[in-house]
């Protein structure tokens, strides 16, 4: 019974190095090692077989995307990632963050992260003044939750204070 409590421990570590290989893995740009660690040092809320606990974001993360730019009333280079996680691992619900940096001195550090962001999949990522703006895929008037086709813009306000999602823009 040891051994096969053991082996299944292994397999699970495994399965969840995997998978932040996987999810790291696909960040690509200068920030990429920065967003790494954070995503492997910081701890969110999670739900788990255990209950309510704080994991790692990399352990509840399936997968990210990494977009650079410059804002145009500051032209030091900063970068965003949105990493789908799921909080509840009992269930299949997804959810998107958007975590933003900034490089100083060729560090990047994070300036803010904004938790319960919309819009999957996203793309045509533009830094504004003060606001990055992206177009997200959501669920459209006919569509089942399993494959949403609409699409969305969003925007996120970056302060030196942090990072605030809003909703759909036209």
């Amino acid at each position: 019974m040891h051994r096969v409590l053991f082996g299944f421990a292994a397999a699970i570590g495994f399965m969840t190095a995997a998978a932040a290989q996987d999810v790291t893995g696909s960040l690509k740009g200068p920030a990429a090692e920065s967003v790494a660690r954070y995503l492997k040092q910081t701890r969110i809320p999670c739900y788990t077989q255990k209950g309510e606990e704080k994991c790692p974001i990399i352990d509840t993360a399936s997968h990210a995307s990494l977009f650079h730019g410059s804002f145009s009333n500051d032209p030091t280079p900063h970068a965003v990632a949105f990493v789908s996680y799921q909080y509840d691992q009992t269930g299949n619900a997804m959810s998107q963050m958007a975590i933003v940096f900034k490089e100083a001195g060729g560090r990047w550090t994070p300036v803010g992260r904004a938790d319960e962001t919309v819009g999957s999949d996203p793309r045509q990522v533009q830094f504004g003044q003060g606001i990055i703006t992206y177009v997200g895929t959501v669920l459209g008037p006919n569509d089942s939750r399993v494959n949403p086709t609409g699409r969305g813009r969003f925007s996120l306000k970056v302060t030196d204070r942090g990072v605030t999602f809003s909703k759909a823009t036209r």
